[in-house]
């Protein structure tokens, strides 16, 4: 019992401590222009940054390597009014800032700023341990897929942080697929197995 209170406490500790990086490093503001300023620190290698439309088709789209900092003016001026999306994508995690364009003028919707926690999945062998965080605690739907496209396994779970090891030793070795879907996100990775 005191090593899952204790596993509990840094895990939280850990998702918090996530969390507040996340959100010290990505600095957007709108300019006397109308213009979306989008700053970034400390930006991870691999992360993307992207502005999606209402519907979800990309507007831009940007990768990053070896960047230390990061500046961008995004001009709204010739977008349609309505609402737009800011994500930033990172290996273990996705912000998204809602901004919304009406006639000349643009804003960022402070209360639709959300940030998720992408699932963690780590090979060992015929082993693959899943770390997701819920912090709803809704139910997580996981569903396992051959290369086929035939289901190999599925499961649910309200855990407040779901921590299981799927045993692949009963099917062949080759590349799975993994989706996660919770109330609002879906998340899918492809992972080789043996």
């Amino acid at each position: 019992m005191k090593t899952t209170i204790r596993t509990l406490g840094i895990t939280l500790l850990f998702l918090v401590f996530m969390n507040v990086k996340a959100a010290d490093e990505l600095d957007i503001r709108i300019n006397d222009q109308q213009n979306l300023i989008v700053e970034l620190q400390s930006i991870e290698k691999g992360a993307v940054l992207s502005l999606l439309d209402e519907s979800g088709e990309v507007l831009f789209k940007d990768r990053f390597f070896n960047e230390s900092s990061y500046s961008k003016i995004l001009d709204f001026e010739s977008l349609p009014d309505g609402k737009y999306s800011l994500k930033l994508e990172k290996e273990y995690s996705v912000a998204t800032s809602v901004i919304r364009k009406t006639g000349k003028s643009i804003t960022i919707s402070k209360g639709e700023y959300s940030f998720v926690y992408k699932p963690i999945l780590k090979v060992d062998g015929n082993k693959v341990a899943l770390y997701i965080a819920n912090p709803e605690e809704t139910f997580m739907h996981v569903e396992i897929f051959d290369r086929y496209g035939k289901s190999v396994q599925y499961f649910k779970s309200k855990d407040l942080i779901l921590k299981r090891t799927l045993d692949f030793s009963r099917v062949p070795a080759g590349s799975y697929i993994v989706t996660i879907k919770t109330k609002k996100n879906s998340f899918t990775k492809t992972l080789t197995v043996g």
